[in-house]
């Protein structure tokens, strides 16, 4: 029989006749069903366990004047005014957070980071991503010749351009399909989800990544208040030691010049004593702006509430062994009773030929 019989010669099998048709072979049909569980039970085994772990943080959200500035500076826009060097104005808002965690700096941070796994091995993230490192798995099985030791990337100046090896990029591809950030337009909550092949690990990325991205918004926001803090320091303690000169200066002269009542040494008196009330000025007001700095600094630290810290998973996620075990002996069932019919048909059609 051609191939092209098939399928109309399986269109007009009804389960009765299926059934009556397999039951004689059932031994056959139970070989193929324990030959297909067992190739399920041993891919099952072979795929490398997942596990996830999620934290959950609430940032700080922009109060109503701030809001409405930023409407109006959206409306702005169409006239072509442009307020985005404005103070009110947040360039990092709540949505954009997932994004830190899908950069590059990110992953830089991340791969040279201490983890413990769960048999308290210490190790680090780059390290245990790298097939080598994973035991027997079919993602290791499917990388071959890729066993270099995965250390450090390398950036050719510190403010310069990234470059990484092809391994390298492979790693880096990989953490940022683990590791995520999920925001909640409703509630404000942003969820970071980390999975991993280790439980600890999973926990640990998402901890590290929770501490990474508060620190770099607080960066980001308060970081023109202290560079403005950092300038105010430098000059006051500038004018604070021209104020102690010109104080000294004043003090010295008048006990050197007790008894003298000439012209000119009224005139160098007078000279060094307006010193001072300059110098004494000055340091007053960076005195005082110097403490609207440090103010501005409190004031621009954004405020993160941890409502979810990571756990430790105690089930992992994936694979779901019984589920490719189950598929794996409904496919071999399936095959077998496939096979099984195709046998007897093409017996019958030979039979057919020869009492023909």
């Amino acid at each position: 029989m051609t191939t092209q019989a098939y399928p109309l010669m399986f269109r007009n099998l009804s389960p009765a006749t299926v059934v009556q048709a397999v039951w004689p072979e059932r031994s056959r049909v139970l070989i193929t069903v324990a030959a297909f569980s067992i190739l399920g039970i041993v891919t099952a085994l072979l795929l490398e366990p997942e596990f996830r772990s999620e934290a959950r943080i609430m940032p700080e959200m922009s109060n109503g004047s701030g809001d409405m500035f930023k409407r109006l500076a959206s409306v702005a826009g169409f006239a072509g005014m442009d307020f985005a060097e404005t103070e009110g104005l947040d360039a990092v808002r709540p949505d954009l957070y997932p994004n830190v965690l899908q950069s590059t700096p990110f992953i830089l941070y991340l791969i040279d980071q201490p983890v413990t796994t769960t048999d308290d091995h210490p190790t680090t993230i780059g390290q245990f991503l790298a097939p080598e490192n994973k035991g027997w798995s079919l993602k290791r099985l499917f990388s071959p010749g890729r066993d270099e030791t995965v250390r450090h990337l390398e950036r050719s100046k510190p403010a310069g351009p990234v470059r990484l090896s092809a391994r390298q990029r492979d790693l880096a591809d990989e953490i940022s399909e683990r590791v995520s950030a999920k925001l909640d337009t409703r509630s404000g909550i942003i969820t970071i989800t980390a999975t991993m092949p280790d439980a600890n690990v999973a926990a640990a990325v998402a901890h590290l990544a929770m501490d990474y991205l508060t620190q770099y918004v607080t960066s980001y926001r308060t970081g023109k208040a202290r560079q403005d803090l950092q300038f105010y320091t430098q000059r006051r303690n500038e004018a604070r030691q021209r104020f102690q000169t010109a104080q000294l200066n004043v003090f010295r002269y008048n006990d050197q010049h007790k008894y003298y009542v000439v012209q000119a040494a009224t005139m160098d008196k007078q000279r060094l004593e307006a010193e001072l009330s300059i110098a004494q000025t000055v340091y007053t007001e960076l005195s005082r702006q110097f403490e609207q700095a440090r103010l501005k600094v409190q004031e621009r630290t954004p405020v993160f509430k941890v409502l979810e810290p990571a756990q430790v998973p105690l089930k992992r996620i994936s694979p779901k062994r019984t589920l490719i075990v189950v598929l794996s002996a409904a496919i071999g069932l399936v095959f077998g009773v496939v096979y099984v019919l195709i046998r007897k048909t093409d017996a019958l059609t030979s039979l057919r030929i020869i009492t023909d």
